[in-house]
């Protein structure tokens, strides 16, 4: 059977991933992008990478700073997820942040976060794979937001 993009998405649509928001900053100028392409690397040394389509305002800004923060959002923040996921020019305006070690803007709220700067990057596709070297993280407790078959959901306990 061969491979098509059809039935690759509904395959691939069957693996429950978590939610989260990419987001960086460089000269003053705040990104972010909802993305559930994130896996954890390496603990020795602390490493994670994210997929970012290259068309996107947050991966070349992500480019341009070297430096990007993983904020995990928990069930109660579909909405954000929802308004990262659009290409609306001030996604920030009005949303709670504080600003990480790294400069990248963190999501208050958000189950954790994972501040990086890229070790390495490599395009593949229409995206580009962000290796990051974890420099700080923080983290919460709560229920996290779930993306299974195209639709967002929660884990039942």
């Amino acid at each position: 059977m061969s491979v098509t993009e059809t039935s690759y998405r509904d395959a691939i649509s069957r693996f429950l991933s978590g939610v989260t928001v990419i987001t960086t900053s460089h000269n003053g100028e705040a990104q972010g992008i909802t993305a559930t392409a994130v896996a954890s690397v390496t603990l020795q040394p602390p490493t994670l990478l994210v997929c970012l389509n290259r068309q996107s305002a947050t991966c070349q800004t992500l480019i341009d700073s070297g430096v990007f923060a993983v904020n995990i959002l928990p069930a109660t923040q579909q909405t954000l997820a929802q308004r990262f996921a659009t290409k609306q020019p001030d996604k920030f305006a009005g949303v709670a942040t504080t600003t990480g070690t790294s400069g990248a803007p963190l999501l208050i709220g958000a189950l954790a976060h994972l501040e990086c700067r890229v070790s390495a990057q490599n395009d593949v596709g229409t995206h580009r794979i962000f290796f990051g070297g974890v420099v700080s993280v923080a983290v919460a407790e709560g229920t996290p937001l779930g993306y299974f078959r195209g639709k967002f959901s929660t884990l039942a306990s």
